[in-house]
């Protein structure tokens, strides 16, 4: 079958279009012709060997996490899909032909979302609704500022912060103004224009994208006794964060997303009622794989991008 391996760790270039094996699975997995394949900042950093996950990875290795396609093979313990389902989730190695999966992962795709937004939505997904629900847990009424609320997992958070009630303020380009607008965000700041901590004010909660100096200066507009979920994983345990963060008694949170299959058919249940959005930017081919990292590199992404595998 086509997919990407990556052989070593490295830079985009390191990803490389080839043959191999098709995957068998065991009594209890399904076998997903892939269509789709969500392209991540994750994926990024394991393929450039700076993740957690890089130091037990067995090279050559298939990277990607989000999918959305066909079963076309079911194990004999699976009872709750059938060859023919259209799903969304997910998998280990999204960025081949056909991939595996446990039941436990997916979830049956509504039929008139198209593959591309599924496999958009798992792992940004997740990572918003968890923060917004697990970490911050906001409530109806707090004061909440979502960083990059424009980007992959920024503006699936806005919508799960207004789903609870919350007063949104959001930060990005002139460009995307309008799109966050649509979402519904309070205040929307022009980072490149203003200063997100005079506009946004004793807040109860901030969704941290970028760490370092925004991580400090957000820390500074929390409440004492508020939240800060940093997504950043690099930024774990900065000292100087650790330190503001004490003297204002503010909660910082460096979350690990973990995958649920009753939070993604949340998802399907609202996609299928058009309650939320999804915003796919740009779609690669397979064969244009490096493009897509360098893309999801730039950190200049509105929405999410993904892969057509076939």
């Amino acid at each position: 079958m086509k997919a990407i391996l990556l052989h070593k760790f490295g830079q985009p270039e390191a990803l490389q279009f080839s043959e191999t094996a098709k995957p068998v699975i065991n009594n209890d997995q399904v076998l997903i012709k892939v269509i789709a394949a969500g392209i991540n900042p994750v994926d990024a950093k394991i393929r450039s060997g700076l993740h957690r996950s890089s130091k037990s990875l067995q090279l050559p290795a298939i990277l990607g996490k989000d999918v959305s396609g066909i079963i076309e093979q079911v194990g004999s313990n699976v009872s709750a899909f059938k060859i023919g389902d259209e799903i969304f989730g997910i998998v280990n190695g999204s960025y081949a032909a056909y991939t595996t999966a446990s039941p436990d992962t997916i979830v049956k795709k509504p039929a008139h979302v198209s593959f591309y937004e599924a496999a958009a939505i798992p792992t940004a997904g997740l990572t918003a609704y968890q923060a917004v629900h697990e970490q911050l847990q906001i409530k109806a009424g707090q004061k909440v500022l979502i960083q990059s609320a424009a980007g992959g997992v920024g503006h699936l958070a806005v919508q799960f912060a207004k789903f609870a009630g919350a007063y949104v303020y959001g930060t990005a380009s002139a460009k995307n103004a309008a799109f966050l607008s649509e979402l519904g965000v309070d205040e929307i700041i022009n980072y490149k224009e203003q200063q997100f901590e005079e506009i946004a004010t004793e807040l109860d909660a901030v969704m941290d994208t970028m760490g370092g100096e925004i991580l400090y200066r957000a820390i500074q507009i929390v409440k004492p006794g508020g939240k800060v979920v940093c997504l950043p994983s690099s930024t774990k345990d900065d000292p100087i964060a650790l330190k503001m963060a004490e003297e204002r008694n503010i909660e910082l949170i460096w979350p690990m997303m973990q995958p649920s299959k009753e939070q993604l058919q949340l998802f399907a249940t609202w996609l299928e009622k058009e309650k939320l959005r999804v915003k796919v930017e740009k779609v690669f081919s397979l064969t244009d794989m490096v493009s897509a990292h360098k893309t999801i590199e730039s950190h200049g992404v509105s929405g999410k991008i993904v892969a057509k595998i076939s």
